[in-house]
């Protein structure tokens, strides 16, 4: 089954940009960066088996991982 990623906030044009600020160490642009993903990761969340907001935590944690090349 293919998960439909909601909305368009990856596609959003300040994306690339926050993503860069972000990886510079920019801690507001990642925060912008989470919260850009918030819909996608609610969505995401909903199809692991875990307790809903430890699955939102699980995946906010592994985008700020993956945002600064952890």
């Amino acid at each position: 089954m293919e998960t439909k990623i909601v909305g368009t906030s990856a596609a959003d044009a300040e994306f690339p940009s926050l993503l860069k600020r972000s990886r510079a160490g920019d801690s507001e642009a990642l925060r912008q960066v989470v919260e850009l993903l918030e819909p996608d990761i609610k969505e995401l969340s909903r199809q692991m088996r875990m307790d809903r907001s430890d699955a939102e935590q699980t995946l906010r944690a592994e985008v700020i991982g993956w945002v600064l090349g952890e």
